[in-house]
């Protein structure tokens, strides 16, 4: 199992290009534990990354984050079609309210998901 963890951030947040140049990557061997994704289909473009997304963590919970590559000996596979799509906004309009959003970084978020 390979993941990536992005460590904790403070005010103000860097970009996410910014704080993925630097995060640390970890290799498992042997371990067993949980992966948990989901897919995006392409007209979410903007709000998330189209495609799939896959983070693990282990059964005592030590060990964990987004998937790079992993092999799989056994294991189970369990499906929800989901039919709904939510996007919440912040309460505190503060800050969320003074955010450019009209940039596309649908390019950054590419590399960053690779």
């Amino acid at each position: 199992m390979k993941t990536r963890s992005v460590p904790a951030q403070k005010k103000p947040y860097p970009p996410l290009s910014q704080v993925t140049k630097n995060q640390p990557e970890f290799n498992y061997k042997n371990v067993s534990g949980i992966i948990v994704g989901f897919r995006c289909p392409p007209y979410v473009k903007g709000i998330n990354v189209p495609g799939y997304h896959l983070h693990f963590i282990s059964d005592d919970f030590t060990k964990g984050g987004h998937i790079l590559d992993f092999k799989i000996k056994s294991g189970k596979c369990e499906i929800d079609l989901c039919d709904k799509f939510f996007l919440i906004l912040p309460k505190d309009v503060t800050d969320f309210e003074n955010v450019d959003l009209s940039k596309d970084r649908s390019e950054e978020l590419m590399d960053v998901e690779r």
